[in-house]
Formats: C-alpha cells, sequence, structure tokens
C-alpha cells in the first residue's frame, strides 16, 4: 500500500465531502422549505443526474481502462463540480430565481458523481489485494471524516448567518483541499499506448459491452446487490434532514449535531470493518451489515421521540459507514484488471440510479398521504432484495464451481 498517495486520495475525499454534506443539509432546506421546491421535484435531482452519468460515464471509464490514466479525467470533473456547485450558492444568496438554484445544483451533483468514477478505480492503483479493504476503509473514514469538519465548520456560520451562510466557504475549502492530488498523485503508468491515443470515446450507452460485463465479470452480481441496498442507504440520507425536521422536529442545530456524532460513528464503523475484512473476507463482513440494516430501519420508522432517534441514527451511521467501504473492497477485488474502470463506474452508476427508484417510491408515498414514517420502512425491502440477490450469487458459483470440478 503507498502511503503517499493513500494520503492524497483520502485527502481529496476529505474535501469532496465537505461541500456535499452542506449541500445536502442546508440548500436542500433552502430549496423545499424556504425556496417551495416539492420534495418530489428536489429528489428527481438525483434522478436526472443518474440518467445522464448512464449516458456518459461507461464511455469515458471505459476509455480510461485502455489508457490507464484517470486524472485528467478526475481534475475536470473537479473543476465541473466546484463551478457549478458556487454558481448554486451565489443563485441561491443573491435572490435568483429558485429553478435557476435548482439546475446549478444538479450540474453540481453530475459533476461530483462523475469525479467518482475516475477517484474510486485509483484503489486498485495504490494497494495491493490484501490490504484493499483496510485501504477503502480509510478512504471511507476520511470521506466521513470531511463531512464532520464541514458540519462542524458551518455550525457557528448557521447560527450567524443562516442556511446559506455555509455553501460558498465550503466550495472554497474544497477547491483548495482537492489540489494536492490534482497536481501531485501520479498512477502508475509511464504514458498510454498508441491504441489508447487514438481511441475515441463514444457516448452512448453500448448494451452489448454492458452484457457481456454482466454475463462474464464475478463483480456483476455484487453490483446488482449493491444498486438495491443503496436504494434505501441514498434515499434516507439524501432525506434525512427534512425527514427529520418533519417527523421528530428537530431544530438546524439539532440536526447538525446528530449529524456530526452519526458520522463519527461512521468514522469507526469505515476504519473498523476494512481491517476485519481483510482478515475474515468482505463478502461476510457485508451480509452482516445487510442484516443489521434490515433490522435497524424498522425501528427507525417507529422512534417517536427525539433521543431515540438519535440513539438508532448512531447505529445506523455506524453500519453505513462500514456497508460503503466494505462495498468498495469487495467490488474492487472482483474485478479484473482490464475492467476496473468499467466496472467502478457502474459502482457508481448503480449508487446514482439508488437514487431514482428509491426517492420516486419515497416520494410516491408522501403524494399519496401515507406520511415519512411509511416511506422510511419501504426502504427496508431494499435491503431484503440486495441480501437475495447476495445469496444467490453464491448458490450460482458454488453450483458452478461443482460442475466444473466434475468435468475435470
Amino acid at each position: 500500500m503507498n502511503k503517499s498517495k493513500l494520503f492524497l486520495w483520502c485527502l481529496y475525499t476529505f474535501a469532496n465531502s465537505i461541500v456535499f454534506v452542506n449541500f445536502l443539509v442546508y440548500f436542500s432546506k433552502w430549496l423545499v422549505i424556504d425556496g417551495g421546491l416539492s420534495d418530489m421535484a428536489y429528489n428527481m435531482v438525483f434522478v436526472i443526474t443518474a440518467i445522464a452519468l448512464l449516458f456518459s460515464a461507461p464511455a469515458l471509464a471505459a476509455h480510461t481502462d485502455v489508457c490507464r490514466s484517470r486524472r485528467l479525467f478526475l481534475n475536470l470533473a473537479t473543476i465541473g463540480t466546484a463551478a457549478a456547485y458556487l454558481i448554486a450558492a451565489l443563485a441561491a444568496i443573491y435572490g435568483a430565481h429558485v429553478i435557476i438554484a435548482f439546475l446549478a445544483l444538479m450540474a453540481g451533483q453530475y459533476f461530483f458523481q462523475l469525479s467518482y468514477i475516475f477517484y474510486d478505480p485509483l484503489l486498485n492503483d495504490l494497494s495491493d489485494k490484501k490490504h484493499r479493504a483496510a485501504a477503502s476503509g480509510i478512504g471511507q473514514f476520511s470521506s466521513n471524516a470531511g463531512m464532520i469538519a464541514g458540519l462542524a465548520l458551518s455550525l457557528p456560520l448557521v447560527s450567524a448567518g443562516g442556511r446559506l451562510a455555509p455553501l460558498i466557504p465550503s466550495v472554497a475549502l474544497f477547491s483548495i483541499l482537492a489540489l494536492p492530488l490534482m497536481i501531485f498523485y501520479r498512477e502508475n503508468i509511464d504514458k498510454c499506448k498508441m491504441v489508447a491515443v487514438k481511441h475515441k470515446i463514444k457516448l452512448g450507452f453500448d448494451w452489448k459491452k454492458f452484457k457481456r460485463f454482466v454475463l462474464t465479470s464475478a463483480a456483476a452480481p455484487i453490483l446488482i446487490a449493491f444498486f438495491f441496498y443503496t436504494n434505501a442507504l441514498n434515499t434516507i440520507t439524501n432525506n434525512y434532514a427534512i425527514y427529520a425536521n418533519r417527523v421528530v422536529d428537530l431544530s438546524d442545530e439539532m440536526t447538525s449535531v446528530i449529524l456530526i456524532v452519526n458520522l463519527i460513528a461512521a468514522c469507526l464503523g469505515a476504519l473498523g470493518i476494512g481491517f476485519i475484512g481483510d482478515r475474515i473476507g468482505a463478502r461476510r463482513c457485508l451480509m452482516c451489515i445487510l442484516w443489521t440494516w434490515l433490522l435497524l430501519i424498522p425501528v427507525i420508522a417507529i422512534a417517536n421521540t427525539q433521543w431515540l432517534f438519535f440513539t438508532l441514527a448512531v447505529l445506523l451511521g455506524l453500519t453505513i459507514g462500514a456497508g460503503w467501504a466494505i462495498s468498495r473492497a469487495y467490488v474492487s477485488t472482483s474485478l479484473g484488471k482490464d475492467e476496473v474502470g468499467y466496472g467502478f463506474s457502474f459502482y457508481t452508476i448503480f449508487e446514482r440510479f439508488s437514487s431514482t427508484i428509491g426517492p420516486l417510491i419515497w416520494g410516491g408515498i408522501l403524494l399519496s398521504g401515507a406520511g415519512y414514517r411509511v416511506a422510511m420502512l419501504s426502504m427496508a425491502g431494499f435491503i431484503l432484495i440486495g441480501i437475495i440477490v447476495l445469496n444467490r450469487a453464491k448458490t450460482s458459483a458454488r453450483i458452478h464451481q461443482e460442475n466444473k470440478r466434475r468435468t475435470k
């Protein structure tokens, strides 16, 4: 494991998390509560960006698999993230129409997610398989630490200047802290091969390539299960601040405090699961976490006091930090050398598309009048599907191995 590369990699996700969490917590409230945007319209940000990623990210990622150089694309996505979030913040602060702020947020979300198409595969560049889970855990720890730092820095700004006060400082801090990786990170390549230089990027979705990947890659069933259980996690995360405000009547300040404690738990979970996963196996760790979520989400849905909600949110944060870390490590060790970028593009795309079905169901339940608690409870269904997919994949793999032994 290359420690200097790991530091740059972790610093980048620390920076990214600062701007992400403050826009998620404060800008979302401004759009929905102050700006008058509906819950459904807000969740459409994640739906539309997921569709945009589907028609652009796999082609870009496949190009980097040929070229084996991802930093240029990562830098461009980073610049796009900072610019779009800055425009969104300025539009809100200076009283532009809410639709302008909404569109800028959508662009920021797109570039933010696109950056991870090129960021996550660097895990294979900076660590070997024996230390993959530990490196992923340290990276997830840094991501959660960035959220903690972002919320902690925002608290005095919110108290003094309201919900929009932390936004521009967050963008500035993100831009500064992302620079070291953008400038100093060096991948383990000499130069792109001539075939890579001539390789043209064809945007659009290649169904034949995708079908081949699904049928042949060991990572495919893991990614399919990942798609389902992240539907629950992303929908809960994206709507957490609004849920806390409207269901258990948490103030902005209390929401931030709970989020900070939640993220500290996520840091510990990510760090711990990384080292455990390298010893007992990523799959075993992931299955334990999925069963924990299946039990925990229904209990959160019926929590009726602020302190109970606080306790459950901390437990959820502990397992979410561990879940993200071990999922990335599990996918990383299952991908072949020539499909790392392409495979990780679907890791990000499936994560984003998990912000389509889940939010649509969440928003639909709210539109029906069933309420936020029913919307929360519905998320447990996605966890159950993820468990079933992983179990069936294991059974299929075992049968395949037995048939292979019999034919020898």
